[in-house]
């Protein structure tokens, strides 16, 4: 077996993974658009939990083709990481996060966040780097980026299921003289 064919339960897996948090986050926007509108910076999170979850879905999907060439697999995963990492940027200069976020907007929050976003589109890419130099263990890269992304891609789902619609209600308690 070549050591593309041995990791393919592994990409069976992450596609599977991928789709599943996608649908998720998409739910989770869903229920939370308006009051995600209300605050500024959560339209780039939503955006990028889903690029992430995209970027994975598309380096497994790339993985599972057969007879592909490692060199062919590099560049497409070179491609994605890069395309990826893009499409974030750009849609976070047209919708940025500022200081005024409700949930997790902190400076250190925020600096966090985007580590991590350019860790995980990245490190794909530096496996299709190693793809096409012929290194050993190129997938290697692959591991840490899913994590990533399904750490953030969890978190923000959470945020905006969960944590936004709950902070906004408490706030509406709060101005009309309620107490919890």
């Amino acid at each position: 077996m070549s050591g593309i064919a041995a990791w393919h339960d592994y990409f069976i897996t992450v596609a599977q993974i991928s789709a599943t948090l996608a649908g998720l986050l998409f739910v989770g926007v869903t229920i939370s658009l308006n009051h995600m509108l209300m605050g500024s910076g959560y339209l780039y999170r939503a955006w990028a939990a889903l690029f992430l979850q995209f970027e994975m879905l598309v380096v497994a999907l790339f993985a599972l083709i057969p007879g592909e060439s490692a060199g062919v697999l590099g560049g497409e995963f070179v491609g994605a990481g890069l395309s990826v990492l893009a499409a974030i940027r750009i849609f976070g200069h047209y919708f940025p996060e500022g200081d005024h976020s409700k949930v997790l907007g902190s400076r250190g929050a925020r600096i966090v966040r985007e580590t991590l976003i350019h860790l995980a589109t990245l490190l794909p890419a530096v496996s299709g780097v190693l793809l096409i130099a012929g290194a050993a263990q190129p997938l290697g890269c692959l591991v840490p980026a899913e994590i990533i992304s399904i750490y953030l891609s969890l978190g923000l789902a959470w945020v905006f299921a969960v944590e936004i619609p709950s902070r906004l209600e408490l706030e509406k308690y709060a101005d009309h003289g309620f107490r919890q």
